[in-house]
């Protein structure tokens, strides 16, 4: 991507529910993902407190998305306001605001308001920008991921990717070979690795994906282990241990349909609100598979699948 291409960036405030339905409902015509970002929450003391820690967004929330500024740009600007009104039936939706912005603009701002975050019981997300480490890192126990997400979904501060994190932490084990669908920024590849996975496969099927992917890959010292490659499930030849996919619950259906199921023992599924969790657990099942374990933050859910008959203990 070059750095004068231009974008028509969308931007709205709601709070933390509505935030999160907004991103659903207009993820499918965006490129490179929705961004939740955190309104600056000031501490009784007055000082404005950090995100730190592992926990759910609360009070106001800007969600922000864009459109490439290419002949597809009207098409997708009328889809994303015909979703927000859609969803403005079931509450009210406040009107977007636009602007044009040049990628090296789009950038950063997006340094401006991505600080460090601890997810999981000991994951750290550092900012590639942000040099310094926090003081109470533990060396040996925390995992420090480095990661510049450019437009790429995926920063850990979504809960779909907190709750896909905190299931890789319980689930993979040393040596397994793991395939992350729809890997965006590559953050839950990395997470893989990092925890003892020998061989992991992103694929995703938006360009600007696989750059900030293997970019990332190569800062965290991974790339002999982590390969991102564009396209979906069928592009990856051979069986897995473990299969991770944060997107959305329509798709995760399809391709169950298609035969994902065949790929792993074990799966990780996210990108799913609590209202569509019902018709996932349908095709998991239509497709061999069984819940073994059902993972929430707020309204998104996370199922932990396995092959029928070969269930197994968390870790």
């Amino acid at each position: 991507m070059t750095a004068d291409r231009r974008w028509l960036e969308l931007s709205l405030e709601a709070d933390n529910e509505l935030a999160e339905a907004i991103s659903e409902a207009i993820f499918p015509y965006v490129e490179g993902g929705v961004a939740l970002e955190q309104t600056c929450r000031r501490q009784a003391d007055g000082t404005i407190a950090d995100r730190w820690e592992d926990e759910r967004i609360e009070g106001a929330v800007i969600v922000r998305a864009y459109l490439p500024d290419d002949p597809t740009l009207d098409e997708r600007k009328r889809k994303v306001e015909e979703a927000l009104r859609c969803l403005g039936m079931i509450r009210p939706v406040p009107q977007p605001n636009y602007r044009t912005v040049a990628q090296s603009d789009w950038a950063d701002a997006w340094k401006t308001s991505f600080k460090p975050l601890r997810i999981g019981q000991r994951i750290l997300i550092q900012p590639s920008w942000i040099e310094a480490l926090p003081d109470d890192i533990a060396p040996g126990r925390d995992i420090v991921i480095v990661l510049d997400p450019g437009m790429a979904f995926g920063t850990g501060l979504h809960p779909t990717t907190q709750l896909c994190a905190a299931a890789l932490e319980a689930y993979v084990q040393p040596g397994m070979r793991v395939l992350d669908v729809g890997s965006g920024s590559g953050i839950l590849s990395l997470l893989a690795a990092k925890l003892g996975a020998r061989e992991v496969l992103g694929v995703d099927t938006d360009e600007e994906a696989v750059r900030a992917g293997r970019e990332n890959a190569l800062a965290n010292g991974l790339a002999d282990r982590v390969t991102i490659e564009h396209g979906s499930h069928d592009v990856a030849l051979g069986g897995y241990d473990l299969v991770v996919a944060n997107i959305l619950a329509g798709v995760i259906c399809r391709m169950l349909a298609e035969g994902l199921a065949r790929r792993a023992p074990l799966f990780i599924f996210s990108g799913i609100l609590d209202v569509q969790a019902a018709d996932v657990v349908r095709a998991a099942e239509r497709a061999g598979l069984s819940v073994l374990e059902e993972r929430r933050m707020g309204d998104w859910v996370c199922l932990v699948c396995v092959k029928r008959d070969e269930g197994r203990e968390e870790t």
